[in-house]
Parts: structure tokens; C-alpha cells; sequence
């Protein structure tokens, strides 16, 4: 015997004696399908929380930008001076 076939032997061995059902041992595609239906919500439960969040930032920003605007608008002394060398000294 070579080196694989003992490994497979012994591998073989270790398996239907700490299989206790007696049933044959499958393939994990039961786990594996749950964990891509986890993943798939979680994937969507992040990417709307970043949306929700994104526009939420979005939107308190333009209030903000609004404010500003208005508070400039409102204040006298924030008018738009001009910026050449048409000064009369």
C-alpha cells in the first residue's frame, strides 16, 4: 500500500467510528445553501442600511447648505465685494 491509500484507509476508519447514526455520511449542501441565503440578507440589510444612512447625511447636508445660504443672503455685511484694483484711493 502507498501513502495516499493508507490515509484514505485510516480517513475511512475515523469516519464510520465516529459516525454513530450508521447513516451514510453526504456532502454539506444543506449548510452551505443556509449559508448563502445568510449571507444574501445580510449583504441587503448592509447595503440598505448604507443607502438609508448615505441619504439621511445627504439630506442633512442640503439643510445645512441651505442655512448657510440663507444666513448669507439675510446678513448684510456678506455681500459680494469686489475683488480687482477698481478701488478709488
Amino acid at each position: 500500500m502507498n501513502v495516499s491509500q493508507v490515509g484514505a484507509a485510516a480517513k475511512a476508519a475515523w469516519l464510520s467510528c465516529c459516525n454513530q447514526s450508521g447513516s451514510p455520511l453526504r456532502s454539506p449542501e444543506g449548510p452551505r445553501l443556509v449559508q448563502a441565503v445568510v449571507l444574501g440578507v445580510l449583504s441587503l440589510l448592509v447595503l440598505c442600511g448604507i443607502l438609508f444612512l448615505g441619504g439621511g447625511l445627504l439630506l442633512r447636508a442640503q439643510g445645512l447648505i441651505a442655512l448657510l445660504a440663507r444666513e448669507r443672503h439675510s446678513s448684510p455685511e456678506a455681500e459680494p465685494s469686489t475683488c480687482g484694483g477698481d478701488e478709488d484711493s
